[in-house]
């Protein structure tokens, strides 16, 4: 893949604050995303009820929150994104499938307006590895999740790859392990995606209280 493809896969994971992003980008690269982490089967990983809620957190243009909608069908799907756009093409994805429980959040992930302990499962994909504040961030997960409530991350190993961020930035599976039970969070299991072996998803559990 040529530099300039690298580059914007790079941006449209960035979620530090620092730059803005194309939602639209977001959209044409869903079906490259499809070939390594397909929102279906990802969300099955983790979710296993249809009453539950789950926050979204960094949801971009919807690429897990729509399918994520349809999957919790007695259940709310929190897209939150520090973009104000992000969040109106998801609400507007949303609408045009018919989806009422798809509520549109704009905040930070260190702040987010939801009350303490009301969440079963919160989706990372793609963005801890970006965030400046990552302790502030987990604190943040902890205080919406449910006792034992689910923690789900998609993230970059420091494998080689045509596309993703700087290697520098990427997380290892044992660090982030570390960083994750360091919070209170006890990871549960962890796997690389099939076909991609820079990828990997994560699931934990946060603390019983």
């Amino acid at each position: 893949m040529e530099e300039k493809s690298a580059k914007n896969e790079h941006q449209a994971h960035h979620h530090d604050g620092s730059r803005e992003f194309d939602p639209l980008h977001l959209m044409a690269m869903e079906e490259q995303r499809k070939t390594f982490m397909p929102p279906d089967a990802t969300l099955e990983d983790f979710l296993t009820n249809s009453h539950e809620n789950m926050v979204d957190l960094g949801c971009g243009a919807g690429y897990f929150t729509i399918p994520a909608a349809k999957k919790l069908q007695n259940g709310m799907v929190y897209a939150i994104d520090r973009q104000q756009n992000m969040i109106d093409i998801t609400l507007t994805r949303a609408k045009e499938q018919g989806l009422t429980n798809v509520r549109g959040i704009v905040a930070s992930a260190t702040k987010i307006p939801l009350e303490n302990h009301t969440i079963d499962a919160m989706l990372m994909s793609m963005m801890f590895h970006d965030v400046k504040e990552q302790d502030a961030m987990l604190e943040e997960a902890k205080r919406i999740l449910k006792p034992e409530g689910i923690l789900y991350m998609v993230e970059w190993d420091q494998e080689q790859s045509d596309f993703g961020p700087p290697m520098n930035i990427r997380i290892r599976p044992g660090t982030l392990t570390h960083t994750l039970e360091k919070a209170g969070f006890s990871v549960q299991r962890m796997h690389h995606a099939a076909n991609h072996r820079a990828i990997y998803f994560v699931y934990a559990l946060a603390p019983k209280q």
